[in-house]
């Protein structure tokens, strides 16, 4: 297995772990600074693993990582619109 491969694959992994910080719960969504490093960190390493599959052009591999820095992008700004209310 590449460094590289496994570099990415801890990223994931890690990433997965900060994510669980997030909540949501009868007073809104909450998550800590560790949160938001997971959102990174998940997309970080989606594009380092499908990096070549993007560069050439692959319609799949882009729509995918377009969609999940979407979602990203919606969960951060949840959470910072959850701190500004409250």
């Amino acid at each position: 297995m590449k460094n590289k491969q496994l570099l990415f694959g801890l990223a994931f992994a890690l990433g997965l772990f900060f994510v669980a910080g997030y909540s949501i719960d009868s007073r809104g969504f909450h998550s800590g600074i560790f949160g938001l490093i997971g959102c990174v960190l998940l997309v970080g390493a989606y594009l380092g693993l499908f990096w070549p599959q993007i560069k050439s052009g692959d319609r799949h591999a882009r729509h995918l990582a377009a969609g999940l820095a979407v979602l990203v992008a919606l969960v951060v700004i949840l959470d910072i619109v959850e701190a500004i209310l409250s």
